[in-house]
């Protein structure tokens, strides 16, 4: 087996944990509601919105490339009609503002992450993110985060015109990281467009599972290695 050249990663829900933006979402969507004219509880609008959004990945998700702008407009536009309100561009062009101020707020990398990078570019390792997001949004976290320092490349879904699974992205991370696939390892939280779509070129999966309350699917996909914490990942390199 090859040694490890190249450490590939997922960005949200690898690096940093969603739930650490839900407070900045749960206060935006309040905002958007009371622009349009919605008058109904927090909790009945979060609702809304998580069904608006589910229906917008299963649109999507079957496609091999989209601008998530579009997904989540679609999600946002679904919570408003849930409701039977009406909208106008300017609304959700200031929701989307104000979203993205609480973000910057309330952003955190997850523990051990950027001790681990450290030690993964002390090791030598090229190291990337390849995430399923739009240029604009992964400037806007790589600035939170300063992911600059860590990583060699940035590579956004629209930049590579692909979405994971589909391979062409995991193929332009290899091309710029200038390794083969058995030489790299990818890392990544979700079966479904992680794992799957790492396996399918021949990428070292890694499936990072945080959950403490039940253990990682056993089906197919299988990832190639299984870890729990950030950290663990150096003892795979």
């Amino acid at each position: 087996m090859r040694g490890v050249r190249a450490v590939l990663f997922d960005l949200g829900g690898t690096l940093y944990d969603y739930q650490t933006l839900a407070v900045a979402e749960l206060e935006s969507l309040i905002d958007l509601a009371c622009c349009v004219g919605i008058e109904a509880e927090p909790l009945a609008l979060q609702r809304a919105y998580q069904e608006a959004l589910r229906r917008a990945f299963h649109t999507y998700l079957p496609q091999r490339f989209y601008l998530h702008r579009d997904l989540f407009r679609d999600a946002a536009l679904g919570m408003i009609e849930a409701f039977g309100a009406r909208f106008a561009e300017e609304e959700l062009q200031h929701y989307r503002v104000r979203q993205w101020e609480r973000h910057a707020r309330d952003f955190a990398l997850r523990d051990g992450v950027a001790e681990t990078l450290r030690e993964l570019r002390a090791r030598g390792c090229y190291l990337g993110i390849v995430s399923n997001i739009d240029d604009d949004q992964l400037a806007h976290l790589a600035g939170m985060a300063d992911l600059d320092a860590y990583f060699d490349s940035l590579l956004s879904s629209e930049a590579a015109g692909s979405c994971k699974p589909d391979p062409a992205i995991f193929q332009e991370a290899l091309r710029r990281a200038g390794c083969r696939a058995d030489e790299a390892l990818f890392v990544g939280d979700t079966i479904a467009q992680d794992i799957a779509g790492a396996n399918q070129v021949g990428l070292r999966s890694v499936l990072l599972w945080h959950r403490d309350d039940r253990h990682p699917p056993c089906g197919e996909p299988r990832p190639r290695h299984v870890i729990r914490r950030l950290p663990e990942l150096l003892e795979l390199v």
